[in-house]
């Protein structure tokens, strides 16, 4: 297994995680608020690289406009939803006859969220920790539609939402709780972790 640096469109920082052996699928892994921290080399985003690799599938990881070496600003989610398009756009490249998957934490659920809105057609998506209040506690303002059938993952202890709230609030998501954690899955990533890759693999061979 190794990575390799990605350019993404000419302007974000990204870096693809490959498998050895046989590639069957690819996936795109969207991560967390970049004004609290949230990078692409975030603990968690980096565990889901490794295991979608030991899937057996290329995993993209890339940093949204401003943050590391991406240029641009952040826009405070208006427009990052255009990065994760650039993004899957660079992943169809790598792998073009490959399905692909988006995977977003927290700020990612809410930027893939938007995406899907504008038209993004994954064969396969995951939305984890999807934050119903922001980070003041008040609820999102501009709350992007949740499709039916979404695939969500959040904690039963989750601040901004707990997989109960997320079901109150989306009846016909498909809500996985992973129990006794909270936003970011403290105690539970392996876990969570086998939850998302056990949803992908219904779609990615």
């Amino acid at each position: 297994m190794r990575e390799e640096a990605q350019i993404i469109a000419g302007r974000l920082e990204g870096t693809l995680r490959i498998p050895d052996g046989l590639v069957t699928g690819i996936v795109v892994i969207a991560h967390p608020l970049p004004t609290h921290g949230g990078t692409m080399r975030n603990p968690l985003i980096a565990l889901l690289a490794r295991v979608a690799a030991d899937r057996g599938w290329y995993a993209l990881r890339f940093n949204f406009r401003g943050v590391g070496a991406s240029k641009g600003d952040w826009s405070g989610g208006a427009l990052e939803h255009h990065d994760l398009a650039d993004a899957v756009a660079h992943a169809r490249g790598v792998a073009p006859s490959l399905r692909l998957g988006v995977v977003g934490f927290s700020f990612g659920a809410l930027t893939t969220l938007r995406w899907l809105a504008s038209g993004g057609r994954p064969e396969t998506y995951a939305l984890l920790g999807l934050p119903l209040r922001s980070e003041t506690g008040e609820p999102h303002a501009q709350m992007p539609p949740v499709p039916d059938g979404a695939f969500v993952v959040n904690g039963s202890n989750d601040e901004f939402a707990t997989a109960a709230e997320i079901r109150a609030a989306y009846p016909r998501a498909a809500v996985v709780a992973i129990p006794e954690t909270d936003h970011f899955f403290t105690g539970k990533r392996d876990e969570m972790a086998g939850v998302v890759m056990d949803h992908l693999a219904l779609t990615l061979p």
